[in-house]
This record gives structure tokens, C-alpha cells and sequence, in this order.
């Protein structure tokens, strides 16, 4: 069975470019992401996180989701913060 998350959003315009070289950089030590925005909502951006593990998934929503973590910098530029940051797994069938 495998195993993919998805972590969706909608970035403030006003930031995107700090958010572009913010979320590259974070995204650079992963090997399993591609990060996907869409085409008739600009700003709105999926990341997919391909072949993980429902601990994997775990984790990404814990800390995803805590007061503090290293993906702060990248939060901030969503308007609304974690409260705006959706995280999903589904695993084939």
C-alpha cells in the first residue's frame, strides 16, 4: 500500500516572493516533495509528499501544526497561519 500527504494552502501575494525562496529552500532537503501551485487559484500551493509513512504523517501534522517549528518562516506568509494550513493522507487502495 502506498502512502501520500498533501499539504495545502493559500500564500498572502504580497509575500510570494520571500515565500518562493523560502519553501524552495526548506523543500530542497526532501527527495519525495513536489510543490504544485494552482493554475486557476494563483497563490494557492500543494505540496506532495510521495511514498511516506502514516508516522511520517504524523509528524509533518505535529509539527506542521506546533507553536514553534522551522517551518514558521514559510507559515507566516498564510494569512490566517496554521489555522489556514490543511494537511492530508491518503493511501491507495
Amino acid at each position: 500500500m502506498s502512502r501520500i500527504i498533501f499539504v495545502e494552502y493559500r500564500i498572502d501575494p504580497s509575500r510570494r516572493e520571500e515565500y518562493l525562496q523560502l519553501v524552495q529552500a526548506k523543500l530542497a532537503s526532501y527527495s519525495n516533495v513536489v510543490l504544485y501551485e494552482g493554475t486557476d487559484q494563483p497563490n494557492v500551493f500543494v505540496e506532495q509528499y510521495m511514498n511516506t509513512t502514516e508516522e511520517q504523517y504524523l509528524e509533518m501534522k505535529r509539527i506542521r501544526h506546533s507553536e514553534e517549528s522551522d517551518w514558521d518562516l514559510i507559515t507566516d506568509c498564510i494569512p490566517g497561519g496554521r489555522a489556514k494550513l490543511h494537511i492530508w493522507e491518503f493511501k491507495s487502495r
